[in-house]
């Protein structure tokens, strides 16, 4: 297992797509937020009989307002990457035809599966710590534009929660990287399991932000066990409930009221989460269970 390991570990390092992944997913990262604190030092209109807070943008761009935007960037607009990555690093073994030489030597195809599996949560891992660390950098670059100084008492205060923030913002990317890996080896191309994934993630948040803006009118028309069942169900809005759960830690409790509604369920929304994380992993187990030919197939 850890020669697996090891050997998938050097596969996806010397692959271009992994860094080049990573560095425009930071240099997307720093062009919004470099935006925003742009905007942050521009005065808000305001409108009569409506106070507008002059400090909204700072507080999303300083110290801590901008821990949650940093450590959701990931799960949220950072997924594309991570699963174009994912889904190339499990189907080119088909492409390339080098899965083939690998089984003849007598690998176990669980073991192979799983040491796929570890290495894509792993570069998960890394991408979530370098996303956000770039954003702490520019959050306290901010800080001390707006108040002179860079404040660390959060640290000390809310040291646990941040940790758990990461928790939570690693815990909304697991199913996805791992369905990206179930699709590339069920349908043996990397290129379909990015279209696909990608589709899905595309259509999920889109449908979730229409349902959102109707589920006021819908509930009241008695159909509220519908959402009720989506709450439930879908893999979007259980990782969203993990990302709102991370924005109220860490905004202040004005903005944290605006940025979330309804009640959040932590718990649920984790098992949930758990239960497609297994469901894709054991689809990927079964999937390489099949024939697999021996010349290698398209991407």
């Amino acid at each position: 297992m850890r020669a697996l390991v090891a050997a998938e570990w050097f596969k996806v390092t010397r692959r271009p797509m992994t860094w080049i992944a990573l560095g425009i997913l930071l240099a997307i990262m720093a062009t919004l937020r470099l935006l925003l604190i742009a905007l942050s030092f521009v005065s808000l209109p305001s409108t009569p009989g409506q106070e507008m807070p002059t400090n909204l943008f700072a507080d999303l761009v300083t110290l801590p307002g901008a821990i949650a935007d940093s450590v959701n960037f990931l799960p949220s607009t950072g997924i594309f990457a991570l699963l174009v990555v994912a889904a190339s690093f499990a189907g080119t073994e088909f492409a390339w035809g080098t899965i083939v030489p690998l089984l003849a030597r007598g690998a176990s195809r669980t073991r192979f599966v799983l040491a796929k599996a570890l290495v894509a949560l792993v570069v998960a891992l890394l991408y979530l710590i370098a996303t956000t660390v770039v954003g702490l950098v520019l959050a306290a670059i901010a800080s001390q534009l707006h108040h002179g100084q860079i404040p660390l008492e959060w640290l000390q205060r809310d040291w646990r929660e941040f940790l758990l923030a990461l928790l939570r913002a690693y815990w909304a990317t697991v199913p996805y990287v791992l369905a990206a890996l179930a699709i590339a080896l069920v349908f043996r191309s990397s290129a379909l399991a990015m279209g696909m994934v990608l589709a899905y993630v595309i259509v999920e948040q889109v449908g979730l932000g229409v349902l959102q803006l109707l589920r006021p009118m819908i509930e009241d028309s008695g159909f509220s066990w519908l959402f009720t069942l989506l709450d439930w169900t879908l893999l979007g809005q259980n990782a969203s409930t993990l990302q709102a759960l991370n924005t109220r830690a860490f905004l202040p409790t004005g903005l944290a009221e605006q940025a979330t509604s309804g009640d959040l369920h932590p718990w649920r929304a984790a098992v949930v989460l758990a239960a497609y994380s297994f469901a894709f992993l054991l689809a990927a187990l079964v999937a390489l269970r099949r024939d697999i030919p021996t010349r290698p197939t398209s991407a």
